[in-house]
């Protein structure tokens, strides 16, 4: 997995950038929904922000690994987490290019959460090398790539062509 050969298939490897913007936009999604459900768990069990403490940690651990996980994992699966979505890239296989299956999205999460926690040491190798795979890409089996023609995609250079739109259909008077 550790190869540095030309990708196969059209697509083109994703910016750094773009990479970049998507996880910034992942985390802000998944902190929000993380703050809102312990705001609302807190109203409703009656405790003020000071009696935070009086919350049992185990259930509200498992349920953040789970809501973070889940969503990182199934649309990782997907190819396209909702911060991936705005920026116009994709996971796919490295090798053949096709989109990934739950146990590699689950692989996947689980080093790219490992990796980030040392101070995002693991990814060095996306800064390094020529096609911007980190080390959870490398040891998943899994690349980035440019998806689509989105307008929020072009502003930050992933997008490879223009939106075709279809041909204006001439106005008609009724009578």
């Amino acid at each position: 997995p550790f190869d540095q050969k030309a990708p196969v298939g059209p697509e083109e490897n994703a910016g750094l950038v773009a990479r970049l913007i998507a996880v910034i936009i992942d985390v802000l999604i998944l902190g929000i929904v993380d703050l809102l459900v312990v705001y609302f768990t807190m109203q409703i069990s009656g405790v003020g922000f000071l009696e935070f403490g009086v919350l049992p940690k185990g259930p509200l651990v498992a349920f953040l690994i789970v809501q973070n996980g889940g969503y990182l994992v199934g649309f990782t699966a997907g190819g396209q987490t909702l911060g991936k979505m705005a920026l116009g890239i994709r996971v796919v296989t490295a090798d053949e290019a096709e989109p990934i299956s739950v146990g590699r999205a689950l692989r996947r999460t689980l080093l790219w959460t490992m990796l980030a926690i040392p101070a995002g040491l693991g990814f060095l190798t996306a800064l390094l090398s020529p096609d911007h795979r980190g080390l959870h890409d490398r040891l998943a089996g899994t690349r980035v790539v440019r998806a689509s023609a989105c307008p929020a995609a072009s502003a930050w250079g992933t997008a490879s062509h223009s939106v075709k739109r279809p041909p204006a259909v001439p106005a008609t008077r009724r009578s």
